[in-house]
């Protein structure tokens, strides 16, 4: 159960993590080239405005170089699968002659151990600043090397001919560098925390489904996720204001733990596929929280729904909304409950168009709105709302070679003061694949 964070990713939209720019490394369709592996690299000249991500932020002209590569394998007579991709990124921006780097690895094993019975396992590994890679709770662009990780393991039985029981556990940890001896206070009585205090946690859902064939094209789930969400860090989020506040054993600080949870989902859903050309999934249900630290509960909906158009040879709509419980970088003010923001309430919704031109030519155009309503401490209730908006043209000299240009948007309000910014970027570049 995983925030969809403000991200579109033209080239494959995946269940969690969605790119808020055009992928620079290995898209769907090179990644099951014939021979099983691919090589690409991507190299880019743009100009950003803000790439701070800051109400006042800098702008910079920069260069960007990604390699990356894929490999998929068929094992074991058929009954292995294996997938694996590389990704690095490397920006930089001339104005302050900084750089921001990100590695991304991926890997996935489905194996069949006979007709009923199979398993799948996954693996994300991420390290990066942009706040839409990492995928970590917040809007902002972190320094340092932030890592994101990401096990699954889904064990699928078939109890009868039509009907399957799943079975998943999946352990998503962040773990951001930034700690409180590395933030700057400008005003020593008021002391900020850091992004490890706000945003380091452990995250393990636990689900069991039962899914129902009702017909080929059709099939109907119930199921239920226990999830736990703890907070790693030993690091105050709200400090008392007075003399040895900086001292993280001070009795009068509210440390990061008070936001662990308990979350329990129940829903109901389908997947269907109608025709080929079009597929779609939705869950729908509730989802009620123990913060059991906190000593506060709370209940909401819960929803997750998707659907995917093939429309014509090459082109592709996408879209999908969610709505839970979500991290968040905003803490806010004490609460006469003595709470601080324990979460946000978000709903997030997307919407991706690819479409062949002529065969060389492709243009990608997506959209996404992210609404979140703060939960707990001062600002209880006030909301924030992120927009990205973006488009692609990509034009394909050759199977091997492409080049491209596009322009991206991202727009923050926040009723929180001093979050706000907008941020534009512009960028061309070329692309060779092997």
């Amino acid at each position: 159960m995983k925030r969809i964070f403000a991200s579109v990713g033209f080239a494959a939209l995946g269940v969690s993590t969605l790119h808020a720019q055009y992928s620079p490394g290995v898209s769907a369709a090179e990644s099951t080239a014939p021979r099983g592996w691919t090589v690409a690299a991507t190299v880019r000249e743009f100009y950003d405005d803000n790439y701070t991500t800051q109400p006042h932020g800098l702008s910079s002209y920069g260069e960007e170089a990604s390699p990356s590569a894929a490999l998929n394998s068929i094992l074991n007579g058929g009954n292995t699968t294996l997938a694996l991709s590389y990704v690095y990124d490397l920006k930089h921006y001339e104005r302050t002659d900084t750089t921001d780097s990100s590695h991304q690895f991926n890997a996935r094993v489905n194996e069949r151990f006979s007709e009923r019975y199979s398993l799948q396992i996954g693996e994300s590994f991420i390290v990066a600043q942009a706040p839409d890679v990492l995928n970590g709770g917040t809007d902002q662009r972190v320094s340092g090397a932030n890592v994101h990780n990401d096990g699954s393991l889904t064990f699928t039985g078939a109890l009868t001919p039509s009907l399957d029981l799943q079975l998943s556990y999946a352990n998503d940890l962040y773990a951001f560098q930034q700690t409180f001896g590395d933030v700057y206070n400008p005003n020593p009585k008021a002391l900020n925390p850091s992004y490890s205090a706000l945003l380091d946690r452990m995250v393990q859902p636990v689900t069991l489904n039962l899914d129902w064939k009702m017909m080929d094209q059709l099939t109907a789930i119930i199921g239920y996720t226990y999830q736990n969400t703890d907070f790693t860090s030993p690091e105050p989020i709200v400090f008392d204001g007075l003399p040895g506040a900086e001292s993280y054993a001070n009795p009068k600080n509210i440390h990061s733990n008070i936001r662990n949870n308990d979350s329990h989902f129940f829903f109901v859903g389908a997947d269907w596929q109608m025709a080929s050309q079009v597929t779609g999934r939705i869950r729908v249900g509730g989802e009620y929280l123990d913060y059991y630290k906190a000593d506060s509960t709370s209940v909401g909906p819960y929803v997750d729904a998707s659907l995917t158009w093939l429309y014509m040879k090459g082109s592709t709509l996408q879209g999908g909304i969610t709505h839970q419980h979500s991290a968040t970088d905003v803490v806010g003010g004490v609460s006469k409950s003595g709470q601080p923001v324990l979460d946000a309430e978000t709903t997030s919704a997307y919407l991706s168009l690819s479409q062949s031109i002529g065969g060389s030519l492709t243009a990608n155009l997506m959209g996404q709105f992210q609404h979140a309503v703060f939960n707990g401490g001062t600002v209880n209730g006030q909301t924030e709302d992120f927009f990205v908006g973006g488009l692609n043209l990509a034009y394909r000299f050759s199977p091997n070679f492409l080049a491209e240009g596009g322009y991206n948007w991202n727009k923050l309000v926040s009723d929180v003061s001093e979050r706000d910014y907008t941020r534009d970027i512009v960028y061309l570049g070329v692309r060779a694949t092997y």
